[in-house]
């Protein structure tokens, strides 16, 4: 699987791009604020609809795009992708909302194409499947439980199409659940026939629950097979590295959707007294956690800083590895300025990932001191400045 060509309109500091790409590895090079990364969040948003730097997608149109035709600015986005089950095209627009008298607020709509055809954002996900590497990474592993959720839920949304439409289901029925547990609590709704509406909400979300926790439970054991070498090869130990999931409710020794459906509604039942004099739905998927362990340690509260980054390298060449063995493709990679963040064991471990055969790989870099000749003279190698590419 490889881009061979990318085409942004108004992205970030782009206005224009057209960019033929090739299936190996290409380096994007130049100094900070140029466009590099804005590069690779174009191929990452394009992948799975959502960008790892915005906080909101009207960010992403450049701050000065201009309107036509009476059309309010945008940011269009495109990718050639070829793939082993053919190729397609894939097309995102983001463009600016404005109130009643034409003035641009705070707000934006998306709007995808597969294929020159309308289509959902969900759909879209899984039709280029990515990896992206940054130095900000290590938040997977001292970072919040949100974060190694997110690790979690967009590896699979791009192996499993069903996960990403009952990943999306769940999420919206725990706010709409959520809503009436603090309409309840704050006495804004009547407390009479609590028992059957939550009923009904409760057989809802274990459903969806239930399939999302069996299908992140056999990615962590498949994880587990893949990051323990990576991570004693990467390290130079013996330990493995292992990877717990920490559900929010026994689970018991159930790990398919059904049972473990039954196990979500059974602990929602006992828990109704706490959750309607707190207002809010205690557990589920959305409430989980994972855990990363050498011999015992918990390296996200014990770790060094070095072996939390070795965790974070292993984890993602670990989700590439599942992508590989799942879908029998291989993920794109996308490397954000990573080798200045590593030592020459990590660097060394990480460069030979991107030189296997059949892997596309893009990456970024201020200057060209960090790779060897020999890795140079096989790259593709791109310079940006100020928003343009110079090949």
């Amino acid at each position: 699987m490889h881009v061979s060509n990318l085409s942004l309109r108004d992205f970030r500091n782009y206005q224009r791009l057209d960019l033929s790409l090739n299936a190996g590895t290409t380096l994007f090079y130049g100094p900070n604020a140029a466009g590099k990364t804005s590069i690779l969040e174009a191929v990452f948003f394009i992948a799975t609809t959502r960008s790892p730097r915005a906080s909101a997608e009207r960010e992403l149109v450049r701050w000065d795009a201009e309107g036509e035709a009476g059309v309010l600015p945008f940011a269009r986005l495109v990718a050639e992708v070829q793939r082993k089950a053919g190729k397609v095209r894939l097309e995102v627009v983001v463009q600016r909302r404005a109130d009643e008298e034409g003035q641009l607020v705070n707000a934006s709509q998306k709007l995808v194409r597969i294929d020159r055809r309308p289509a959902r954002a969900l759909d879209l996900v899984g039709q280029l499947r990515v990896v992206l590497f940054t130095p900000a990474d290590i938040v997977l592993v001292d970072g919040s439980p949100s974060e190694r959720r997110r690790y979690l839920d967009i590896t699979l949304s791009q192996l499993d199409p069903h996960y990403v439409r009952t990943l999306a289901q769940y999420q919206k029925l725990v706010q709409q659940r959520n809503s009436l547990l603090r309409a309840w609590r704050e006495r804004r709704r009547p407390m009479r026939a609590v028992d059957d509406e939550l009923g009904y909400w409760d057989r809802e979300l274990s459903a969806a629950g239930g399939y999302v926790l069996a299908e992140r439970l056999r990615a962590v054991t498949d994880l587990n097979t893949l990051v323990g070498p990576i991570f004693c090869n990467i390290t130079g130990g013996t330990e493995p590295l292992a990877v717990s999931y920490q559900p929010s409710f026994d689970l018991g020794e159930v790990a398919d959707a059904g049972g473990l459906a039954a196990r979500l509604a059974a602990a929602l039942q006992q828990l109704r007294r706490e959750e309607l004099a707190r207002g809010q739905t205690l557990i589920g998927p959305h409430r989980d956690d994972l855990l990363f362990t050498v011999g015992k340690i918990n390296l996200g509260m014990y770790g060094s800083r070095g072996q939390q980054r070795s965790v974070t390298l292993a984890l993602k060449l670990g989700e590439a590895e599942l992508m590989r063995t799942r879908s029998g493709d291989a993920p794109v990679l996308l490397l954000d300025d990573m080798l200045s963040e590593l030592d020459a064991r990590r660097r060394s471990h990480l460069l030979a990932v991107v030189n296997r055969p059949n892997q596309q790989t893009l990456l970024s870099a201020t200057d060209l001191s960090d790779f060897d000749p020999d890795f140079l003279q096989q790259t593709q190698l791109v310079r940006v400045e100020e928003g343009r590419v110079y090949l």
